[in-house]
């Protein structure tokens, strides 16, 4: 779906978990670094901060 709003055009397209954290994103990676982080440093050593703008 497609729609203009003060001369900008905005869509609207469906997500799937796959498109946000699938394999073509960087998301897999830093899962990655967490889980060696995790195995050296322990479950409750490693955290994730995450900011949108």
């Amino acid at each position: 779906m497609e729609w203009t709003t003060d001369g900008v055009m905005c869509a609207y397209e469906p997500l799937t978990v796959g498109a946000v954290l699938g394999p073509e994103t960087h998301w897999p990676h830093v899962f990655a670094v967490m889980k060696a982080l995790a195995d050296r440093f322990g479950d409750d050593g490693v955290r994730l901060v995450v900011a949108f703008g």
